[in-house]
């Protein structure tokens, strides 16, 4: 096997490393455009289906708490390797399974190896930035945009042709072998010892409570907050808020994924201009001021005039994925500077404390649209997201 010179990043790494990131979107998010098979697989109501979906999160947090450690321990390359196949059994499983117990765990679980290959990947990744100086983590973000657009291209095509199981089990056995051949073929790139040594768990839990920076946290919280409320109420928005169709009304959330591609594959060319508070600003007064204007101006003209109000709503959701695209690579990379240099545990740690405010605003911003609306929930979500421009002052004030 030829091995990659780790002072130079090269096409052939990047080719292979924007693989495990496009292959990590094509996965988790592969049960998504299928939600309403996965319930009917169940026999449950929409309440206990909602409360099985959010059992990942209970996994995702827990492993979060120890994902530094673990990854510190095995290494990046076993870590990738074991996580993403609890995730393939797991997923499997998911779209097979009657049963809502077995659901339950199963989801846990999924939640767990999700956050794993989330803390290798990324963590890895800051590691071949600081050997390379060259900022890369951004355009992988976006090969995980291309490939959660591509897994929700797929399902639209073939929901009404293929089960489920078939089409999971397909897919997910695809990606398990692409993503550990690429992971073979970058094995030069990981690092062979561990040059950030954890003493013990209970020192992560000492840093979770004495060391995190909060301000850093919060404006993480506010960059990734429209994500998750956009991906929950856009498509819910566009049908029973401006009484779009079912397949116009997908269109609300793909313009927000193709905002989140342009802006990711475009970040580090955006980075040679304007620093990194610039950019942070910029996010706020897009993603968020934009966003809530493009969206009450739809609601105001959909009598009037209804493919204006449609327009608009388009571009707004567009304006949204435009802002936040950026939002995740740079603050990760930030983390990395304010926990000086340890990658992996400023991606762990960063990561938890962000689940844990997004697990809390979902919920209640989910109450605030079933006794208000779903358009006070999103420009909600959008009003969060205008506070980084003052969050932007922690970023760098020079050009990368």
């Amino acid at each position: 096997m030829k091995n990659f010179d780790t002072k130079v990043f090269s096409k052939r790494e990047n080719l292979y490393l924007s693989s495990i990131f496009f292959l990590y979107g094509l996965s988790i998010l592969s049960l998504a455009p299928r939600t309403p098979d996965i319930k009917a697989n169940l026999s449950v109501n929409n309440g206990t289906f909602g409360t099985l979906l959010s059992a990942a999160s209970v996994g995702s947090i827990i492993m979060l708490l120890i994902g530094g450690q673990i990854v510190n321990k095995i290494g990046a390359k076993r870590a990738l390797q074991i996580s993403s196949a609890v995730i393939a059994t797991a997923f499997i499983t998911l779209s097979h399974t009657s049963s809502p117990l077995i659901y339950l765990i199963v989801n846990v679980i999924a939640g767990g190896g999700i956050s794993i290959y989330h803390v290798a990947s990324t963590g890895h990744t800051l590691h071949r930035q600081d050997e390379v100086g060259k900022v890369i983590l951004p355009k992988l973000h976006g090969a995980f945009a291309i490939g959660a657009t591509s897994t929700t291209a797929i399902a639209f095509f073939i929901s009404e042709y293929v089960s489920i199981a078939w089409h999971i089990t397909v897919l997910i056995i695809f990606v398990y072998l692409s993503t550990n051949f690429s992971i073979h073929k970058l094995s030069s790139t990981f690092s062979s010892n561990i040059t950030e040594p954890v003493k013990s768990d209970a020192s992560f839990f000492k840093q979770l409570k004495f060391k995190v920076n909060w301000f850093l946290s919060l404006g993480f919280f506010c960059g990734q907050i429209i994500e998750f409320i956009v991906t929950d109420w856009a498509t819910l928005f566009g049908k029973e808020v401006l009484g779009m169709g079912a397949s116009i009304a997908t269109l609300c959330y793909m313009l927000y994924l193709i905002g989140v591609i342009i802006g990711r594959f475009s970040i580090g060319w955006a980075l040679n201009h304007q620093s990194e508070q610039f950019w942070i600003k910029f996010g706020g007064v897009v993603g968020g001021a934009g966003f809530i204007g493009m969206l009450i101006l739809s609601v105001a003209l959909v009598e009037i005039n209804q493919p204006i109000a449609y327009f608009l709503a388009l571009f707004g959701f567009f304006l949204s994925g435009l802002g936040s695209a950026a939002m995740a690579p740079i603050f990760f990379s930030i983390a990395g500077r304010v926990l000086e240099g340890n990658n992996l545990m400023a991606v762990a740690q960063l990561t938890f404390i962000n689940t844990i405010l997004i697990f809390l605003a979902k919920t209640v911003l989910a109450w605030v649209a079933e006794v208000t609306s779903i358009t006070v929930s999103l420009c909600i979500s959008g009003l969060i997201t205008c506070a980084l421009f003052y969050f932007g002052k922690i970023g760098s004030k020079v050009r990368i």
